[in-house]
């Protein structure tokens, strides 16, 4: 299995004047009630962390929107990468069973959109904690 993609979006962003749109399900998915179940918008205060998770059986994609966040994920134990994200030009994939933390280093509020993908059968619940270094 492939590590965390960071998927340059920048042909796939269509923006003018008013703002910019991706339709991130236009390339079709394998079962859309999975995203439509998962689909969230997250929002992260300046100086906190959410995350600190990872899903056994689910492919997780996160696309900032606002702000700028610092992605911790963890492929092999304790070998934590880190990347900025900041924009609305990259979307984050990480596959099943990839802790992952997403910092806001301040001073605005973070905001990003999340969902998830099924991969595999698992019998171990959805998500299950994962602490990873942060900083």
């Amino acid at each position: 299995m492939t590590g965390v993609e960071l998927i340059d979006l920048s042909d796939k962003i269509k923006e003018d004047p008013r703002g910019f749109v991706y339709f991130p399900w236009q390339e079709g998915v394998k079962d859309p009630q999975d995203l439509l179940r998962t689909f969230h918008l997250v929002s992260i205060a300046p100086g906190e962390v959410r995350g600190n998770h990872l899903h056994p059986g689910h492919f997780e994609y996160l696309l900032t929107f606002q702000g700028t966040g610092i992605m911790n994920w963890e492929e092999q134990p304790g070998e934590v990468q880190e990347r900025r994200l900041e924009g609305h030009r990259t979307l984050v994939r990480i596959p099943p069973g990839i802790a992952h933390a997403l910092r806001n280093p301040g001073p605005e509020i973070l905001l990003l959109l999340a969902w998830r993908e099924k991969a595999l059968e698992s019998t171990e619940p959805e998500t299950l904690p994962h602490p990873i270094k942060t900083d």
